[in-house]
């Protein structure tokens, strides 16, 4: 029996580890939170118990099965050897959301391997050593866990002298070992969306652990079809086919430009000239500019489906990463290169990070440019690929020789975290109070030089320049953003060549609503397919998804759900809550239902 003790000794320190974890989490994130902390983290010990058995699945079997096998020298070392292989990696997945969570705004879940899939990985693996000083509070509570988990006793064992005794132990663990799992009686197994039921508290991810998320998320189906509404009320309430009648198509140069981070927070333009950004603030005087515009999601891989495609992700798994990637849809690019454009997307990071080089292939960019076709490590930044000010010249020559009408598209990368800029740039830019404000200002200042040397050419007067950011960044230091609403506030604008966009505008607008525009800007005349909306169409609408609860935001409320629960306030903070209007309720379940069924069913084009 000194073999059960010690395990269930064994365990017992891995919940209190759990638990340790969880309380690093909320304080490193505490505004995030709300009341009842306690509550959150009585209820989190079940969905760390439920985690750590099946983590610990192998090892209970090992342990529990009975046979004198247990007394051999090599299976007491291979039990040991199997308790540190499963349960360390997971270990150090939990502790790594105390700070991930700050850009994630979730807890991990199995997305982050496909994400390393996909060429992240080797950004990842390049990044560790500068992540491991950078966050070295964390790094610093791996260590103490990993300590005192290696310093726990060996489990003992001794010869059965009772095959009753120790196959009523192995019976009672089962039982055990399916109600701990299962998270208790009731009569479906919990899930990541029950954190919070029992403790009735809205802090889900401070209830949840990372490795639950992880283990509860693999091989697991994206969406469900949904049945609010017959195909006539749907199409009536929501089309996803659009069309403009227009004039003749205006063969234009379209450029879309994503600015890594570029929060609304930071663009002065937009906080009475607040800001770190004096390019991009004297280039939005001339310019069509969005006032309320809003980001999909919170990822640089969301961002860029949403964009080029007008696709969010509106469930957990990026869209890019989802089983419904190789859905068939028509981008921007595909849309344009049938009216004889050639096109081109640049990113200076390496190539297959975050799956950019798989997306823009088959949203229809025929050239891809990166870190490799740069080819040149002098201008590398240590840590995420080449600097904003280089690349956008290596952007700015490429355009100079491309046979016009064109559409080209660069992602910049030098205000992501570790914020690096070059050496001779040091110092030169406001540091501000945020460790991004610096990078921020060089990102700016790369910009403007790219358009201050495109302003010489002859294609600038005839392009389409689109200005956005992939996503917010986490840090904050306006109040005004400190809340779920502020968390998607980005800069879109449109900007003329010839200077012929030059206004306001404030519509509620979106990252997908941003293809839909271009083309109504360009007179296109054919129907096409689209999640979003033009902007010009005075739609007052924008949606996100992000730890299993909707953002609807309108013109005049803030719509949340969760569950099939909605409640609408007329503020960001969520402080006045107003009744919801039957037609924006009837909208937003008309996107919901159109996007899943679609995604399911594979119908994203307008043939279908």
């Amino acid at each position: 029996m000194k073999y059960f003790y010690t395990f269930l000794k064994r365990f017992f320190f891995l919940l209190v580890i759990y638990t340790s974890s969880r309380l690093f989490f909320y304080v490193f994130n505490s505004d995030y939170f709300n009341r009842d902390i306690l509550l959150s983290f009585l209820e989190g010990i079940r969905f760390d118990i439920s985690a750590l058995l099946y983590i610990n699945i192998p090892l209970i079997v090992l342990l529990m099965f009975p046979t004198n096998l247990r007394t051999r020298k090599y299976y007491r070392k291979a039990t040991n050897l199997i308790f540190y292989i499963t349960n360390i990696p997971f270990l150090l997945i939990n502790n790594l959301d105390i700070e991930y969570f700050k850009f994630s705004q979730k807890r991990s879940t199995y997305d982050f391997f496909e994400y390393l899939s996909l060429g992240g990985g080797s950004d990842a693996f390049q990044l560790i050593p500068q992540y491991i000083f950078d966050y070295w509070n964390v790094t610093l509570i791996v260590i103490i866990q990993i300590y005192f988990l290696l310093r726990i006793k060996k489990i003992p064992f001794e010869k059965i002298k009772n095959y009753f005794s120790s196959s009523l132990i192995l019976i009672i663990t089962i039982g055990f070992f399916v109600l701990g799992a299962r998270g208790g009686i009731q009569l479906k197994p919990i899930k990541t969306i029950d954190a919070g039921i029992w403790s009735n508290t809205e802090n889900s991810v401070l209830v949840l652990n990372s490795s639950f998320c992880i283990l509860h998320t693999y091989n697991k189906k994206d969406l469900e079809t949904l049945h609010y509404f017959s195909e006539e009320e749907l199409n009536n309430n929501y089309n996803t086919k659009l069309s403009f009648t227009s004039k003749s198509f205006s063969r234009k140069n379209v450029v879309i430009i994503i600015m890594e981070s570029f929060s609304k927070e930071y663009i002065g333009y937009y906080n009475n000239a607040k800001g770190y950004t004096p390019f991009l603030d004297s280039l939005m005087s001339y310019s069509f500019v969005m006032e309320r515009a809003y980001s999909n999601g919170i990822k640089s891989i969301e961002a860029l489906p949403a964009i080029t495609a007008g696709i969010p992700t509106l469930m957990n798994n990026p869209f890019i990463t989802s089983s419904y990637a190789t859905n068939h849809y028509k981008g921007l690019a595909n849309l344009l290169k049938e009216e004889g454009y050639t096109s081109s997307f640049f990113h200076g990071g390496n190539i297959g990070t975050m799956g950019f080089y798989q997306f823009s292939k088959k949203a229809g960019f025929d050239k891809y440019f990166g870190r490799e076709d740069y080819n040149n490590e002098e201008d590398y930044d240590g840590s995420w690929g080449i600097y904003d000010g280089p690349f956008f010249r290596y952007f700015y020559d490429y355009l100079n020789k491309e046979k016009e009408p064109f559409i080209s598209s660069i992602f910049s990368l030098s205000s992501h975290p570790p914020y690096n800029i070059p050496e001779e740039y040091k110092n030169s830019f406001d540091k501000g109070e945020l460790k991004i404000h610096e990078s921020i200002g060089y990102s700016d200042y790369a910009l403007g030089k790219f358009f201050r040397n495109a302003k010489k050419k002859d294609w600038y007067k005839n392009t389409l320049f689109i200005i956005t950011a992939d996503h917010t960044s986490p840090e904050t230091k306006v109040k005004t953003y400190n809340n779920k609403v502020g968390r998607y506030s980005i800069p879109i604008l449109y900007f003329m060549g010839d200077s012929s966009l030059n206004s306001n505008n404030s519509t509620v607008t979106q990252q997908i609503d941003i293809m839909p525009t271009i083309l109504e800007l360009l007179n296109y005349k054919k129907d096409y397919f689209s999640f979003g909306k033009s902007v010009l169409s005075k739609q007052n609408w924008a949606i996100s998804y992000l730890n299993n609860e909707y953002l609807f935001i309108t013109d005049s409320s803030y719509i949340f759900n969760k569950k099939e629960k909605y409640n609408s306030f007329s503020d960001a903070n969520k402080k006045e809550k107003i009744k919801i209007k039957k037609e924006e309720l009837n909208l937003f379940k008309s996107i919901k239902q159109n996007y899943n069924n679609r995604m399911i069913n594979n119908k994203m084009t307008n043939e279908n």
